[in-house]
């Protein structure tokens, strides 16, 4: 009779775990339904094996814990930065209009943004060093006549003017130096306010004309671009005044400056190109 309950019971009990499996096979086998059914299956039947996949589950499920709280805090921290670049954003753009008010106000034309086309020059003529030279850009690169074109530093930061596209075909352009002899271009002495003009001597260097009589004028002073040059973004250096001449008019001097760039190391230009205008 005892046996007939035992054996009951066995039966009741692989009942339960059946469904019991039914279940977690329905939940897939997730970490926390694994702790459970091996938390259950070592009730009903302790051993070893079993405490051990007890722990073994509990460890899994407490990573998967640890994962969460990890996940979570990244995307909090990305969050965080997110609504800082969007602070950021909405500063700048603040600034933009502020910037466009006081430029209609002020009627100051707006900066415009350009890109930097680079080209390689292709064909000089030794007789004409100083005048011209050909580059491998041209229509399809996006340039156009009347084109800034520079050269970079030495510290690869600061430009220094070179010339401006007077021709312009499809896919190369010509340049005029600014040491051409019929260049001329609007200047200012920098830190001193004085306005004058850079023309070309067809040499390695350009002579600046119409400087005030009694201008504070000296040797080693920096030549910048005008805000009066149509093609030089204002300020952009042209040359170091090396020598000033005696007096050649009642009311102007003259001063002879050295160019930027060495005009027989000059292999490769870079066109300043409004960014509106760059062809993709």
């Amino acid at each position: 009779m005892q046996d007939n309950q035992n054996s009951k019971y066995a039966n009741i009990v692989l009942v339960i775990l059946l469904l019991i499996g039914f279940i977690f096979i329905a939940g897939n086998l997730t970490p926390p339904v694994r702790l459970i059914k091996n938390f259950v299956y070592y009730s009903v039947y302790p051993n070893v094996n079993a405490a051990n996949q007890i722990f073994q589950s509990a460890g899994n499920f407490a990573d998967n814990i640890k994962s969460i709280v990890y996940v979570s805090q990244e995307n909090f921290l990305y969050k965080q930065k997110n609504q800082e670049l969007i602070d950021q954003l909405r500063n700048y753009e603040a600034i933009s209009e502020q910037y466009d008010a006081l430029s209609r106000l002020l009627n100051i034309p707006k900066i415009k943004k350009t890109k930097s086309v680079f080209a390689r020059v292709s064909v000089r003529e030794p007789n004409e060093w100083y005048q011209w030279f050909i580059i491998d850009k041209g229509l399809e690169h996006g340039l156009r006549n009347e084109l800034p074109v520079v050269i970079s530093g030495n510290d690869g930061i600061e430009l220094y003017a070179v010339g401006r596209i007077a021709e312009t075909y499809k896919t190369s352009a010509k340049v005029a130096l600014i040491t051409n002899i019929l260049s001329a271009i609007p200047v200012r002495i920098k830190g001193k306010e004085i306005d004058c003009l850079a023309e070309g001597s067809n040499d390695n260097s350009i002579k600046i004309t119409y400087i005030p009589l009694y201008a504070n004028v000296e040797i080693g002073d920096l030549i910048v671009a005008s805000p009066l040059s149509s093609v030089f973004p204002e300020g952009m250096s042209l040359g170091i005044i090396r020598s000033l001449s005696d007096q050649t008019s009642p009311d102007f001097k003259t001063a002879t400056a050295d160019i930027m760039f060495n005009s027989d190391a000059f292999f490769e230009a870079v066109i300043l190109v409004p960014e509106d205008e760059v062809h993709s």
